[in-house]
């Protein structure tokens, strides 16, 4: 429950204690709530197409996709402010090129691939590779990092069911995609976490922060594997990751930096994952889509509350300078959060959809808009605001005895 989870965030950011979560969450409090549209927003990103029959994605390296979704085009000069060097538009009077790939919202998994240049419009094609929150994202650049897939049953864990499934061809291939971009999302968050830990090494940070973070990456490696089994399940065949590609992954982290980066990626980004989890798995009918998303709300907000303790750390021990690029961090990607669109999936059984653990898109906006202004937006508004001395602790982040 939205109410529950802000109580929890509220106690880190104001006292600075870690207490660890076990709650039902969801984006509202009751399971049939928050199905109209907030605002005409929608998740941000469009709907990419199903690979082969029964299946989804492409063989391939880091970010391998099936069929690409619609067209988008924006204008130059916006493309250019996001790309920042080697954005569109020549010097010296050439003629305007677009960059390859554009990715607008620093806490959406969305990326606009393929650029180019089409009647004086930066235009690309989307790919979808999670519609939403998608919890802690692995970003190399400004940009998401994802493996590639490939047919492979190493990934995959026990069956989840051998009854045959009583969907259409449109339905089931499009929920195979649906949980494909989901386990290429957590399979990232597992190197996300991996760097987080190597982070908090290097910036000093308590043992039991380090301690949580470990943990959190373990958690992040059965929501890959569980997600990689549903995906399977629907596709009707074994799918896992191929490689992840590291280069650049790896810089000298500041305090104010890695601050920043665990607003967008954990206050953010996990506490949206949380929540949108919980109202996933508030109409979810199907017996081994809710048992793996129980875990992942679960996981997701102990992963947010990580998050808050980290930044609510940090902020204490940095003052003024690493504030001020957290509130920078807060007002971007709450921002981004706002404004996030996407269109509604065409051709689907909408029941199946929901008992199959996947919201529509205005199911999805109400939940976030809901989250920014019941959570996360008050939340830090408290962190924000309290007093710079050191917090009082950070009990309870120690695994049990």
């Amino acid at each position: 429950m939205n109410r529950e989870l802000r109580a929890r965030i509220m106690h880190i950011v104001g006292a600075g204690v870690f207490t660890g979560l076990s709650l039902a969450l969801g984006c509202q409090d009751d399971a049939g709530g928050g199905a109209e549209t907030a605002g005409g927003a929608g998740g941000a990103g469009g709907t990419g197409g199903a690979g082969e029959e029964g299946g989804a994605g492409a063989q391939g390296g880091s970010g391998g996709q099936g069929e690409v979704g619609e067209t988008r085009c924006f204008p130059p000069e916006e493309v250019r402010a996001d790309a920042g060097a080697g954005g569109a538009g020549g010097a010296g009077g050439s003629a305007a090129t677009c960059p390859s790939q554009y990715h607008p919202n620093p806490v959406s998994c969305v990326v606009y691939e393929n650029g180019r240049l089409e009647d004086g419009q930066c235009c690309y094609d989307t790919n979808n590779l999670g519609v939403g929150a998608c919890g802690r994202p692995f970003f190399v650049g400004g940009e998401p990092r994802l493996a590639g897939v490939e047919a492979r049953a190493d990934w995959v864990l026990a069956a989840a069911a051998d009854a045959p499934l009583a969907l259409d061809p449109a339905t089931r291939a499009a929920l195979a995609e649906a949980w494909l971009a989901d386990a290429r999302l957590e399979h990232a968050s597992v190197a996300s976490f991996a760097r987080f830990t190597l982070d908090l090494l290097a910036l000093g940070a308590p043992p039991a922060l380090i301690d949580a973070a470990q943990r959190a990456l373990s958690d992040e490696l059965h929501h890959a594997r569980a997600c990689f089994t549903l995906a399977s399940r629907y596709a009707g065949r074994s799918l896992g990751p191929g490689m992840l590609a590291l280069d650049g992954a790896l810089d000298a982290p500041t305090l104010a930096g890695a601050a920043a980066s665990a607003v967008r990626e954990g206050c953010v980004g996990e506490t949206l994952a949380a929540l949108q989890a919980g109202a996933q798995r508030s109409r979810a009918r199907d017996p081994d889509v809710r048992r793996a998303l129980d875990r992942i709300a679960a996981d997701e907000a102990a992963h947010a509350e990580l998050a808050w303790a980290f930044v609510r750390w940090a902020v204490a021990r940095g003052g003024e300078p690493v504030r001020a690029a957290v509130a920078r961090a807060f007002d971007e990607a709450l921002a981004a959060v706002r404004a996030a669109r996407g269109p509604e999936r065409a051709g689907i059984d909408a029941a199946a959809w929901h008992d199959h653990g996947r919201l529509t898109e205005a199911e999805r906006a109400r939940c976030h808009l809901d989250a920014v202004r019941e959570v996360i937006a008050p939340c830090a508004e408290a962190l924000l605001s309290a007093p710079p001395a050191a917090p009082a602790g950070i009990a309870g982040l120690d695994a049990p005895a």
